[in-house]
C-alpha cells in the first residue's frame, strides 16, 4: 500500500516533468528568411536560446536524423493508398475549377483594363493569377514554405528565375507563394487548357513550341522583350521535369536570354513537389506538405559570351539547397 501511495504521488510529477521536456524539444525555431514557423537544421546554441544543453543536444539528434551527411534534411515521402489518392485528387480538382471559375470574373474586366493601360506588363491579370495559384493550393491545405526572402530583387527590378522543375506543382508554388509578379515560359499545350491556359494568355505568357525550330527562335525574341519592358521570367533552365526529382544539366537559353536584356538571374531550389506529384501524375496524390521554395543570392547579368559561368554559378547555387535524394547521381560519389 505504502508503494503504492508513492507511486500515486510521484505519478503527476512525471507526468509534469514529461510535458515540460516535451514542449522543450517540440517547440520550433522560426528559420532565418523563412515565411512560415518550422524547425531548423542549423540549430541555435543553448546560451543563445536560453535552454539547458542536454535539450539543445536532443534537438540536434532530432535534426541529424533527418538529413544526409553534408546535405539538407529530406523531405519524407508520404504513404498513399487508392482511396487517399482519389480524394486528393478531387479535391484539387475542385478546389483549381471552382477557384479559377469565381476569379475570372474580376479577371476579364482586369484583362480588359489591361489592353488599354497595360499592354505590355499586364501586372493586373498577374494578380489574378497570384491569387488563384494561392488559393488552389490553400484549399488543398498545403504547407509550402519560402525562404531566403531577402535575396529577392526589388519589385520594379525585372530578372531571369531559374529554378529546378521535377513537378507541375511547382508552377503552382511559384506563382502563389512567391512575392513577385512574373510571367513563365511554357509549353503551348498549357496555355491552352481551357480557363487555366486562357488566364495565362491574358497574362501574357510566353509559348513555345518544343519541336518546332521557328518558334523557338520567336520565344526567345519574346522573352527578352518581355525582359526589357520590365516583366520578370520563370525559365526552367532544366528544359523540362526531372522523372525521379534529381537535378539534370542546365540549358544554356535561359542564360543568353538574361544575356541579351541584362538583367540578373536569380537562382531557386524547389524541394518536394515530386514527392507528391511526380512526372506523369495528372493530380497531386497527396497534400504537398513541407515543400520548399530557397531563394539564392541574385547573380549578375552575364556579361559578353559569358552565360557558360553565370549558368554553372546558377547550378551550384540551385544544387546546395537540394537534399541527397534530388542530387544528380554522378554527384553524389564526388
Amino acid at each position: 500500500r505504502r508503494g503504492r501511495r508513492q507511486m500515486a504521488l510521484r505519478l503527476p510529477i512525471l507526468l509534469a516533468a514529461a510535458a515540460g521536456a516535451h514542449a522543450l524539444v517540440a517547440t520550433p525555431y522560426r528559420c532565418p528568411g523563412a515565411t512560415r514557423i518550422t524547425t531548423c537544421t542549423s540549430l541555435p546554441s543553448a546560451t543563445a536560446t536560453g535552454r539547458a544543453p542536454l535539450t539543445s543536444l536532443m534537438m540536434a539528434s532530432m535534426a541529424v536524423g533527418t538529413a544526409s551527411a553534408g546535405f539538407p534534411a529530406e523531405l519524407m515521402p508520404v504513404k498513399t493508398n487508392a482511396l487517399t489518392r482519389f480524394l486528393t485528387a478531387t479535391q484539387f480538382l475542385a478546389a483549381s475549377v471552382v477557384t479559377i471559375l469565381f476569379w475570372y470574373i474580376p479577371l476579364v474586366p482586369l484583362y480588359l483594363y489591361s489592353l488599354v493601360f497595360d499592354r505590355s506588363r499586364r501586372r493586373a491579370c498577374d494578380w489574378i493569377v497570384q491569387i488563384w495559384a494561392r488559393c488552389t493550393l490553400s484549399l488543398l491545405f498545403s504547407d509550402i514554405r519560402v525562404e531566403g526572402l531577402e535575396n529577392l530583387p526589388p519589385r520594379d527590378e525585372a530578372v531571369m528565375y531559374v529554378p529546378n522543375h521535377c513537378s507541375f506543382l511547382d508552377i503552382f508554388a511559384l506563382s502563389g507563394y512567391l512575392p513577385r509578379r512574373f510571367k513563365y515560359i511554357s509549353k503551348i499545350e498549357i496555355l491552352r487548357i481551357p480557363f487555366i491556359g486562357w488566364a495565362m494568355q491574358f497574362a501574357k505568357h510566353i509559348a513555345i513550341k518544343r519541336m518546332d525550330r521557328a518558334s523557338q527562335v520567336q520565344t526567345v525574341r519574346d522573352a527578352v522583350d518581355c525582359l526589357k519592358a520590365g516583366s520578370s521570367l520563370v525559365t526552367f533552365p532544366e528544359g523540362t521535369r526531372s522523372k525521379d526529382g534529381r537535378l539534370m544539366e542546365f540549358k544554356k537559353g535561359p542564360f543568353s536570354m538574361a544575356a541579351k536584356a541584362q538583367v540578373r538571374v536569380v537562382p531557386i531550389s524547389i524541394i518536394g513537389t515530386h514527392l507528391f506529384q511526380p512526372p506523369g501524375s495528372a493530380f497531386p496524390m497527396a497534400r504537398p506538405r513541407g515543400v520548399k521554395l530557397v531563394v539564392h543570392p541574385p547573380l549578375d547579368a552575364p556579361g559578353k559570351k559569358k552565360e557558360q559561368e553565370t549558368l554553372e554559378q546558377a547550378r551550384a547555387a540551385v544544387l546546395s539547397a537540394l537534399p541527397k535524394s534530388m542530387q544528380p547521381l554522378k554527384d553524389e560519389s564526388a
